[in-house]
């Protein structure tokens, strides 16, 4: 079973508290921005989630979750925003297929509970 989640931020210290917090229930790969996280995906495409931070400087998560797409199809893509808008959460269901759409700050039991569902869909796609 893949357990593997890619977690996408421009915050350092935000990362490292996810990391910490997730790292006994999955198998965790940080990327620091965008550019970090295309690299990491177009090396290891086989992450069974993809969660991202909206508001980042080099680029927005609506428009990742969109290259996520095309280099990682089956991966299962998660927004996250401590700035929730409504056409914002809209855009990134039809245009970046998330799976789910998190507002800042999410307590990690039910990150947990929402990651797991994530990597069941995951699973359950690849064997079908």
């Amino acid at each position: 079973m893949n357990r593997k989640i890619l977690l996408i931020d421009d915050d350092r210290d935000v990362l490292d508290a996810y990391a910490r917090n997730l790292k006994n229930s999955f198998d965790v790969v940080t990327a620091l921005g965008s550019a970090e996280a295309i690299k990491l995906i177009k090396a290891h495409g086989d992450f069974a989630v993809v969660i991202t931070d909206y508001k980042m400087p080099d680029m927005d998560g609506l428009a990742l979750l969109t290259i996520v797409k095309k280099f990682a199809p089956n991966s299962i893509r998660v927004m996250i925003t401590g700035h929730p808008e409504m056409d914002v959460a809209i855009d990134a269901v039809n245009q970046g297929n998330v799976f789910r759409f998190l507002t800042k700050p999410y307590p990690v039991s039910r990150m947990i509970r929402v990651l797991n569902e994530c990597v069941d869909e995951f699973n359950s796609e690849m064997n079908n």
